[in-house]
């Protein structure tokens, strides 16, 4: 990747990536358990979506070497 210039760069991408995956699943998958009036099939199944495409994007940018 050529906006990855540094090991700490491609460190912090990663754990923001994983971060905001555990943000997304959060908010869309465990609140509507607290709250089951508020649970919505499209919004459980989107978020659990778009959570794995962040925590494959954090695993995948975290096996990668930074190439000087």
């Amino acid at each position: 990747m050529l906006f990855i210039k540094t090991e700490k760069q491609k460190d912090n991408l990663t754990k923001f990536c994983y971060d905001i995956a555990k943000i997304i699943l959060a908010i869309t998958v465990i609140s509507p358990i607290a709250k089951p009036e508020a649970f919505h099939i499209y919004l459980f199944i989107g978020g659990f979506i778009v959570t794995m495409l962040f925590s494959i994007l954090g695993f995948i940018l975290d096996a990668r070497e930074v190439k000087l």
